[in-house]
């Protein structure tokens, strides 16, 4: 029988998914801003990049754990959103740079995010599609 939460319980899915919304919007706000400020908050990237990665990366390992183990209620949170996201802003700071010049210009650390992002999600569609073929 499965056991039902108490609404008192303190649910790591939701802290770990409100972190990584959190570090998201911080991380996407200081990528704009240093793209349109020429560089200015280049400093930044760097260290939010490690930060945002980290944070990524332990959401989606726990869900993962989470499914392999029975324990992953089928909430809808598709990373989907997170691959969108990070494509539109990539293609618009790219066309921008291909309009107006070197002055724009997208920071290489910005390029690893989104490969990892890219990578992450590839990988938790992999092991969903196993673990529903296990099924």
């Amino acid at each position: 029988m499965k056991e039902t939460k108490n609404k008192k319980d303190f649910n790591f899915d939701d802290f770990w998914r409100y972190l990584t919304n959190f570090w998201t919007v911080i991380f996407i706000g200081v990528v704009i801003s240093d793209f349109l400020t020429f560089g200015s908050y280049q400093y930044l990237i760097a260290p939010l990049s490690v930060i945002y990665g980290a944070i990524l990366s332990i959401f989606v390992s726990t869900k993962e754990f989470d499914r392999w183990y029975d324990l992953h209620e089928d909430k809808k949170h598709p990373g989907e959103v997170f691959v969108i996201i990070w494509s539109l802003l990539l293609l618009v700071m790219g066309a921008i740079s291909w309009i107006y010049g070197k002055t724009y210009s997208i920071s290489t650390e910005v390029i690893s995010v989104y490969i990892m992002v890219l990578t992450v999600f590839a990988i938790t569609q992999s092991s969903k599609s196993i673990y529903k073929n296990k099924k």
